[in-house]
């Protein structure tokens, strides 16, 4: 029977070198031609440049509150945003405005080499433009948008342009809105006003009926009734009967009027305030961005890393002849036991 014999790691080891050395003039020339190869790639491939914007968030506030002046508000203008404004902002820059804008602007459908009569353009040009231009949060909840472009002044301005654009994204989202209170606030304005003018109208009648001040006229009345009992004078009696009794018709109308008049100046007058906020919020705009860094126009490229991929190239080739050429070995070795 025949013994098996356990090889020990640095008998194996020995064996590998061994190996090595045997088959070194395929191993060398198969590594030279990957080395040649790999740096051939690396020169065709096209660089790219990399521009970078580092922002944090402003805290969701608008400008009718600031103005209103409480301490508070001015403080949260001036302050960052939190985790949901930078959730918020993330999802503006990944806007459908936004892409359209810088694509239309810089008409990358040209830039990147993309044929309008292709079956897919926009696929592919929305595709191209996922991978060149991308946003990520910071481990200290600032966003950054990142940019590469074959142009590094391109890049530059892309990754400006976007940072810029999220303000006039923000605005005219909370300006529709606002517009929107406006009308409201407007009409319901115009509704308050008309009701209080016809409020006024109705007081004014029943002025012209002598009713003036009920509570002083009711008292001056009444003791003037009392004075012509007292004297016995008729005529006095037959005038201060008549002025009673228009107070009496008319003088729960007058009080009623009266009241309703004072609500409704108190309710006009707040809503006079919502109208102005909501003018405001329509006729002017606040930044909702703090800009760290601007992107500036790249020096060197960012990619392709050319030693990097020579390096990868070489070894990967190194290695995979290496197992090749074993797998080989183990191959032809197992043939020959069979064949013995």
């Amino acid at each position: 029977m025949e013994k098996k014999v356990k090889t020990s790691p640095d008998n194996s080891m020995d064996g590998l070198l061994l190996f090595i050395y045997r088959n070194m003039g395929i191993l060398v020339g198969v590594t030279l031609a990957a080395l040649a190869v790999s740096v051939v790639v690396s020169l065709l491939i096209t660089p790219r440049y990399r521009s970078t914007v580092v922002l944090y968030p402003s805290t969701s506030v608008t400008i009718s509150s600031t103005i209103r002046g409480s301490v508070g508000s001015q403080r949260d203008i001036m302050s960052f945003g939190e985790e949901a404004d930078s959730e918020r902002l993330m999802q503006m820059l990944q806007s459908e405005s936004i892409r359209s804008s810088i694509i239309e602007r810089y008409n990358l459908m040209e830039h990147y080499g993309i044929d309008p009569e292709s079956r897919f353009p926009n696929t592919a040009l929305h595709n191209k433009f996922r991978k060149n231009v991308r946003f990520r949060k910071t481990p200290f909840r600032a966003v950054e948008i990142e940019v590469l472009d074959t142009d590094p002044v391109i890049a530059a301005a892309i990754a400006n342009d976007i940072a810029h654009q999220l303000d006039s994204v923000m605005n005219n989202m909370l300006r529709h809105r606002a517009l929107q209170s406006l009308a409201i606030a407007e009409a319901e304005y115009l509704r308050m006003r008309q009701d209080y003018t016809g409020l006024q109208d109705s007081l004014s009648r029943i002025m012209a009926m002598g009713v003036l001040d009920y509570e002083s006229q009711s008292g001056v009345f009444n003791e003037a009734f009392a004075m012509a009992v007292r004297d016995k004078d008729n005529e006095s009696l037959n005038i201060f009967t008549d002025k009673l009794n228009t107070l009496a018709l008319y003088g729960g109308s007058y009080l009623s009027l009266l009241h309703d008049i004072e609500i409704m100046s108190v309710k006009i007058g707040r809503m006079r305030e919502s109208f102005d906020e909501a003018r405001v919020n329509t006729e002017q705009f606040i930044p909702y961005k703090f800009i760290v860094d601007e992107a500036r126009e790249a020096e060197k490229k960012a990619y392709p890393v050319r030693s990097l991929i020579v390096a990868a190239s070489t070894l990967s080739a190194f290695a995979l002849a290496l197992f090749s050429l074993l797998l080989i070995d183990a191959f032809r070795r197992r043939v020959l036991v069979h064949l013995r």
